[in-house]
């Protein structure tokens, strides 16, 4: 069973403790694609992707209305939530699980998740012991549940609320980001054929790891693509959400400064009229 939603994050105590208590975030410096309050900037927003069916439920209220969570809606292909393009998560209260087991679903959206998704997740929400949610009886609630984590090999995480489902997500989006925030050195590799290729570059962007760059190929189909995109494009993709594909656009805008019509830092040699082969050198009119 998970803890409870008002402990923290194992590794988030230094960074929360570190943030003085009366930083107030101005209003333009929300990041949040859905949100009631503005999300602050900085290593503290997290990126999470909601499936658009999640919307009416109380756990993505809570995550809307959280300060430390840039929340997009895209329409996913598998799971509820998504995390860097790397974690997905498939959250169900207990009368969804007990229903799901009835129907057969559970095990053919297992099945789905296991198969396409890198890491998954079966977030359970509200599951008392030796309950039967929907009417199923503990035992095949249990059998179920074996079932998910043994033969397919899907995690399961327990959360008693809303609240504490959307911190452990929270919490998971904390972890990744530190997993893929470590500087990538990459010397003398030259990956071979041209996906290979495409996603090592890729994964020169800000923010982007394995998984996004992925997400943004498969989405896009060329790197050209990708830095042709602009940000509410870029967001859209499974993973990415707003703040990562700002940090993308402004690594990869393509509008020189200039000055006068030139572009700085080249000289104006460009508009002068070139002088005939047989008057070389020109004369310096200059003066």
């Amino acid at each position: 069973m998970a803890s409870s939603s008002s402990d923290r994050c194992e590794g988030q105590t230094v960074v929360d403790d570190w943030i003085p208590a009366s930083r107030t975030p101005a209003a333009h410096e929300t990041n949040a694609i859905v949100g009631d309050g503005p999300a602050m900037l900085g290593p503290e927003v997290v990126d999470i992707v909601a499936d658009s069916r999640e919307a009416p439920s109380e756990t993505f209220g809570v995550l809307k209305a959280r300060h430390d969570v840039a929340l997009t809606v895209a329409t996913l292909q598998y799971g509820d939530y998504s995390i860097a393009g790397q974690v997905s998560f498939e959250r169900k209260s207990a009368d969804d699980l007990g229903r799901s087991i009835i129907d057969g679903r559970l095990f053919r959206q297992m099945s789905a998740l296991r198969l396409r998704a890198k890491r998954p997740v079966l977030l359970i929400e509200g599951l008392q012991p030796l309950s039967s949610p929907s009417g199923v009886p503990w035992h095949a609630v249990r059998g179920a549940l074996v079932s998910v984590a043994v033969v397919f090999g899907v995690p399961i995480l327990a959360a008693d609320s809303p609240e504490e489902s959307a911190e452990i997500m929270v919490c998971a989006a904390r972890q990744m980001a530190r997993t893929t925030s470590v500087a990538r050195v990459r010397p003398g590799y030259r990956p071979k054929g041209w996906r290979r290729r495409a996603l090592f570059i890729l994964q020169g962007l800000p923010g982007v790891g394995p998984g996004r760059a992925a997400a943004l190929l498969d989405a896009f189909g060329s790197v050209a693509a990708v830095m042709a995109a602009d940000a509410e494009g870029l967001a859209r993709v499974d993973g990415i959400g707003m703040q990562v594909a700002e940090r993308i656009r402004k690594a990869t805008g393509n509008e020189l400064p200039t000055d006068q019509g030139q572009i700085r830092g080249v000289d104006s040699w460009r508009t002068r009229p070139r002088a005939p082969l047989d008057q070389w050198p020109p004369e310096d009119h200059s003066a």
